[in-house]
């Protein structure tokens, strides 16, 4: 499920490049130790900056110790965060859940067929995430929203991308202190519109061709003019990544820590850099046509 959000790492000093490792390792081995080991094989990118986000706003201590990987049968360096690690598994877990619940209203045939067949599997995990009070409401309220956009064929990208927008501000925002409450929900609202309209950027030839609901073929017509129409849906998602960048301002150290730099080159380089393998795809799509 997305995991567009990552860093690019050729821009990390080293040390913050191991700490982004060790911060992934740390998030994989509390979901598999606490949850299920499915949540090591479905952990993205996406909720590895939302875990950062979390230390952040809370200022958890962080720190790194050197754990026995069960899969590359050696020991790595692994963050440990256990609060911020408790929350996002949750969410991670609530949201996946949801994710195949929506896949099962919106797939058909062979595909439907098989999320039904997962489906107890992943309700065991719902079940193990509902410990954190009013964040499976936020999730199901944000979910049920963007269905409903999707149902009535909503025409308008801004208005499709809210409901999931929201739901990540209030899952930024979860339990943190009034004083940072305002650049979490900001910091939240955005890479979740960020996501969801990358998402369907993404998946616009794919969404054509199965009939699939996608607000830039509903707004340009077609997948063919809303290609066209590629440098507007650019703007659109960078301004979300600028939004986010100049809020998290608001609170980053100064000088800079770890935490930071690797938000920072999250969303300042690495949303760039996920928006332009999207259209290196498209473009080697269209060549070999």
């Amino acid at each position: 499920m997305f995991g567009y959000i990552r860093p690019v790492k050729g821009e990390l000093y080293v040390k913050d490049s191991e700490f982004y490792s060790a911060i992934y390792c740390g998030l994989c081995r509390h979901g598999g130790k606490n949850i299920s080991h499915l949540t090591r094989w479905l952990l993205n990118y996406d909720f590895v900056l939302l875990a950062l986000l979390r230390m952040s706003l809370s200022e958890e201590s962080v720190c790194v110790e050197k754990k026995r990987c069960p899969y590359k049968i050696k020991k790595c360096k692994c963050a440990r965060a256990d609060e911020s690690y408790s929350f996002v598994c949750s969410a991670f877990g609530l949201l996946t859940y949801h994710k195949i619940l929506d896949d099962i209203r919106d797939e058909k045939g062979f595909k439907r067929a098989l999320k039904k067949t997962v489906l107890p599997v992943f309700s065991r995990i719902a079940r193990k995430c509902d410990s954190f009070v009013g964040l499976k409401e936020i999730i199901e309220r944000g979910m049920s929203k963007t269905s409903e956009a999707e149902k009535e064929n909503c025409p308008s990208p801004d208005r499709a991308a809210d409901g999931f927008a929201v739901m990540m501000r209030e899952i930024a925002a979860y339990g943190v202190s009034e004083e940072k409450k305002a650049v979490a929900e900001n910091c939240g609202y955005h890479i979740g519109r960020f996501i969801y309209l990358a998402d369907a950027f993404d998946d616009l030839e794919q969404d054509e061709k199965s009939g699939n609901y996608n607000p830039f073929i509903l707004h340009y017509g077609s997948a063919k003019d809303a290609l066209l129409k590629n440098e507007e849906i650019k703007t659109t998602l960078y301004d979300s990544l600028n939004v986010f960048s100049n809020c998290y301002a608001l609170i980053a150290k100064t000088p800079l820590n770890g935490i930071d730099r690797l938000i920072f080159n999250i969303t300042e380089l690495g949303g760039r850099d996920a928006v332009r393998r999207i259209c290196e795809r498209k473009t080697k799509n269209e060549q070999s046509l």
